[in-house]
């Protein structure tokens, strides 16, 4: 009997020693699958991750006119096809940062505006510099993390005050993939999540659907400045958002975008329709409004948001375990900095 347990043990201790070499041989495979190379000449970075794979240009010179944005982005393991290359958005891209905001008036675009590139070891830094229109500093680092994440951390430095800033971040899909967004499921109470999909219906067409935190958020969407500066577009406003998350999703792959709700006073996404004929729906985008608080000249904001993209098969509880994820993750990060700190006596 003695023996018996010995035996038991020394399997126990082969199997555990066993495990622990399959995850490592698999943590190893999956970190020889991460490529990152910048390439100089065109300011452009290229990252592989062993389930997500495309180019980050910031060259604002190119014919495209952007100071970031990306292209040839594919799910490798289906080789699904995630950017709109190829499409009217083509030159937008998937991902960037759109306008900037205040209440009732309109800054700039940062897409348009050329910032000071950083490459790093696993993505890259793009800091805008205040100008006379933005009196602002503003910095993003774009970070890839194994097997299938963009992670964005966003620093705002205040030179002046604005009402309601707003920074608008925008993502824009390839053919063929359906928006959804949670919502709460009840419109006054707890929030609890409803996954909704969104389709042209005539109260909502030609316009851009957006679904506010609260009842402040509702009013910012519609205080006039989405009506000035470039592109200017109207709202359609809808139920409370649940979770400050949308997605796209085709065959299964799910485009997730996410942010931190105290940092996200709407989210927005286009409806499926007729894309040839109408530019909503022909956007295939979703929108994470950010902040819609009065910033103070000299005072420092940080948040982060996040896009997954994998085979999730729209699962909303899938979803939420990611949201949650991405929260934890976040959490030990502070939500302000000191700009000017006060020097010791």
């Amino acid at each position: 009997m003695q023996q018996l347990i010995i035996k038991t043990k020394i399997m126990r201790s082969v199997k555990g020693k066993y495990l622990f070499i399959i995850a490592l041989i698999a943590f190893l495979d999956a970190k020889s699958q991460t490529m990152y190379s910048w390439n100089e000449n065109k300011n452009e970075l290229n990252f592989s991750l062993s389930h997500l794979s495309g180019i980050l240009n910031c060259d604002i010179n190119s014919r495209y006119g952007k100071s970031h944005h990306f292209n040839s982005v594919i799910h490798k393991p289906t080789g699904t096809k995630i950017s709109p290359d190829g499409e009217p958005m083509a030159g937008t891209g998937m991902l960037n940062f759109f306008r900037v905001l205040i209440e009732g008036g309109y800054l700039t675009e940062l897409r348009v505006e050329e910032a000071v590139l950083e490459p790093q070891e696993d993505g890259v830094i793009l800091t805008w510099q205040p100008t006379i229109r933005l009196q602002a500093k503003i910095k993003v680092q774009f970070t890839f993390k194994e097997p299938n994440i963009i992670d964005m951390d966003m620093w705002v430095e205040t030179l002046a005050n604005y009402p309601r800033f707003e920074i608008l971040l925008s993502a824009y899909l390839a053919p063929g993939f359906e928006s959804g967004v949670y919502v709460a499921n009840e419109e006054f109470g707890p929030k609890v999540p409803e996954q909704i999909r969104l389709v042209d219906q005539p109260m909502i067409h030609g316009i851009w659907p957006f679904f506010p935190r609260d009842e402040a958020g509702a009013h910012l969407l519609t205080d006039g400045r989405h009506q000035k500066g470039r592109w200017f577009w109207r709202m359609a406003i809808g139920r409370r958002y649940a979770l400050p998350l949308a997605f796209f999703s085709k065959n299964g792959i799910d485009a997730i975008l996410m942010g931190r709700q105290e940092d996200v006073y709407a989210v927005g996404a286009t409806y499926k329709g007729d894309e040839e004929n109408d530019n909503v729906a022909g956007h295939r985008s979703l929108y994470l409004s950010l902040f819609g608080q009065d910033f103070k000249a000299g005072e420092g904001r940080r948040t982060q948001m996040r896009m997954i993209i994998d085979d999730f098969g729209s699962d909303p509880e899938k979803h939420m375990e990611l949201y949650q994820i991405f929260l934890n993750e976040i959490e030990s990060k502070p939500s302000s900095f000191q700009i000017n700190p006060v020097m010791k006596k």
